[in-house]
């Protein structure tokens, strides 16, 4: 299932702390209360009560001395995240019941790497842990192994590495040894294609700064089994970013996405802060000096919380920042309507509201332009905007309150804008709007009439790749009609970063970069 592989790899999805805390009790993983056992690529299962609607803090150790209790200085946290009763987000594991019963189901087939694990399930008053055995695929079909070179004095032991599919649907893991060498063990099954590499919990070793953040591969049994030299190496940051992220009521968050980037500069990181909410981001040399830098924190498509945004002043070499974000709890709402000349919209437009330097939400519009954004009343002035607008007409915000209703836009074709009905008489591609975007952008393009029979544009492609020149995805590979087009590109599966986009029609190639920005 796609929920399980996107609480592993993309974002640990997090409840603020007024949740209520439920008493875990009648905890089993896989069928038992003491010790669970499994094989790596079958299914991983469990069920526990708490009150209804309650929330339960989860936490996967891996037990590095093998004594099934957890110990912080010597077990090392691999993830931590939150279920509610009743909750299915699209970014964590859910109450795969969905109901608010008072008891919380989770199942899905998961390749964790052989080794000694605790799950660890609690609330502010308890702690109940299962701890457990993974054994390795019997008869693996492939193996993707490489090292892991870490900074002095750093351990390069108990990294966890993933092999994702594609389509999110499937994964497979490895832990580095003492060496930080690693091998992932997979079966037959290479539907994911192409798989991204990568490494889970770096937060140890921040702010060193790893590269790749990825590696793309394609499997293919015809061609090979084994996959070797698939190496990462952490560099020395030149500057550091660090900082707590905390709800409103000031408690730290764990395992929550932090995020920074110099989108005009064209570079972007991120990491998850530890299990008491500290974050470190490195920049390189090459980065520096940097400005307009983006700093933020928390999960935009939850619309329970209101995410953390601010903005940096320059940082040269040798700097160290700390700035402490705050997520908020969503307990209000701002509402209203878009139109775009005087008719709905007809499409989903995404809105977005900011506090300069505090915070932002984003929600779609449904397609007759109405929207409600969750937002909290311990912020005040909000800015609304609209992005995703069709070619034409001029985004603008509009200021609005906690409680306010009627927030509406009414967009009109700008006086210069040419008849769309006129063929263009030059190939044009334009800058991605919104960029940065989080999690969908629009790609516009126009098509002069070519010398065909037929009066068409020819064959156009447009592709989308990351910073080293991998195919991440084919948009449009067809015949063309001469005029205007645009395609949205949906990047919510990808790791926030520099991307390119790039079209190719008879001679005519031209190629844009694009920040996603989470």
């Amino acid at each position: 299932m796609k929920i399980f592989t996107r609480f592993l790899f993309v974002i640990c999805f997090f409840v603020l702390s007024s949740k209520v805390f439920g008493q875990v009790s009648n905890l089993l993983v896989n069928g038992s209360s003491t010790h669970f056992t499994m094989q790596s690529g079958s299914e991983i299962s469990w069920s526990y009560d708490l009150p209804v609607g309650g929330t339960a803090l989860l936490e996967i150790w891996i037990d590095a001395n093998s004594n099934t209790f957890i110990e912080p200085l010597t077990d090392v946290l691999w993830e931590s995240f939150y279920q509610i009763d009743g909750q299915q987000s699209h970014d964590g594991p859910p109450d795969m019941d969905g109901l608010a019963n008072g008891q919380i189901v989770f199942s899905q087939p998961v390749g964790l790497a052989s080794g000694e694990y605790i799950m660890s399930f609690s609330n502010n008053n308890s702690t109940v842990m299962i701890p457990g055995t993974v054994t390795p695929l019997t008869s693996p079909a492939f193996i993707i192994s490489g090292n892991v070179t870490v900074p002095p004095g750093k351990s390069a032991q108990y990294l966890a590495l993933s092999l994702n599919s594609e389509n999110g649907e499937k994964f497979w893991n490895a832990i580095t040894d003492i060496n930080g060498n690693f091998s992932v063990l997979m079966d037959a099954d290479t539907s994911g294609n192409p798989w991204r590499l990568g490494i889970d919990n770096t937060q140890g070793l921040s702010p060193a700064i790893q590269t790749p953040d990825r590696i793309n591969l394609t499997l293919d049994a015809g061609v090979q089994t084994s996959y070797s030299g698939n190496n990462f190496t952490f560099l020395a940051a030149a500057a550091e970013v660090n900082g707590t992220v905390k709800d409103d009521d000031g408690n730290p968050l764990a395992g929550t996405d932090v995020f920074i980037s110099a989108y005009m500069q064209g570079w972007s990181r991120n990491t998850r802060t530890d299990f008491n909410g500290n974050f470190s981001l490195g920049l390189l040399s090459s980065d520096l000096p940097a400005n307009d830098i983006w700093l933020g924190s928390g999960n935009s498509e939850d619309n329970s919380m209101v995410s953390a945004g601010i903005m940096l002043p320059t940082v040269y070499s040798g700097n160290v920042l700390t700035r402490n974000l705050f997520v908020y709890k969503a307990n209000s709402t701002i509402s209203g309507t878009v139109t775009l000349s005087g008719n709905p919209p007809n499409m989903n437009l995404e809105i977005y509201a900011s506090v300069t330097d505090t915070a932002f939400v984003r929600t779609w519009t449904d397609y007759n332009g109405n929207y409600t954004l969750n937002v909290t009343n311990k912020l005040y002035n909000y800015m609304v905007s609209v992005a995703q607008l069709p070619p034409g007409y001029m985004p603008h915000s509009e200021p609005a309150h906690p409680g306010q209703t009627n927030v509406n836009f009414t967009f009109n074709l700008t006086d210069v804008q040419q008849d769309q009905s006129t063929i263009p008489s030059e190939f044009s591609l334009s800058q991605n709007y919104p960029n940065p975007f989080n999690p969908t952008t629009r790609i516009s393009w126009q098509s002069p009439v070519s010398s065909l029979p037929d009066g068409k544009a020819g064959r156009q492609v447009l592709n989308v790749f990351d910073v080293l020149g991998n195919e991440i995805k084919t948009l449009v590979n067809e015949e063309m009609e001469a005029g205007y087009h645009s395609v949205d590109f949906n990047a919510s599966e990808l790791p926030s970063g520099v991307y390119f986009y790039r079209l190719q029609a008879g001679n005519f190639v031209d190629t844009k970069k694009m920040i996603l920005l989470r």
